[in-house]
């Protein structure tokens, strides 16, 4: 019975996420400019999409009592956590290297 929880919880901040990244394309936060860089703006686009479909993917995921299911979406959104870690601060990193 846990396991659905947290699978769930982890959905859910995946979809916080994409959600926050699409409803913040023409707003500057944290070291992230995406209202003067076109790039930051693309990734921040390209990478709410991804989290919004994979939070509710995962959060679907979570309550179909399929263990490879629920493995699959977790080990996914792990990988897509990091590297969309990357991809959105690359330029940061490029530009204070």
């Amino acid at each position: 019975m846990l396991l659905p929880i947290l699978v769930t919880l982890f959905g859910l901040i995946a979809l916080f996420e994409g959600l926050f990244f699409l409803t913040h394309l023409h707003k500057d936060f944290l070291i992230l400019e995406p209202t003067s860089s076109p790039f930051v703006a693309r990734q921040l686009k390209i990478w709410g999409i991804i989290l919004t479909i994979l939070g509710l993917v995962t959060i679907g995921a979570a309550w179909t009592n399929n263990i490879t299911f629920i493995v699959v979406m977790v080990v996914l959104g792990c990988i897509l956590e990091t590297q969309m870690a990357f991809a959105v601060t690359s330029e940061f990193r490029a530009k204070y290297h």
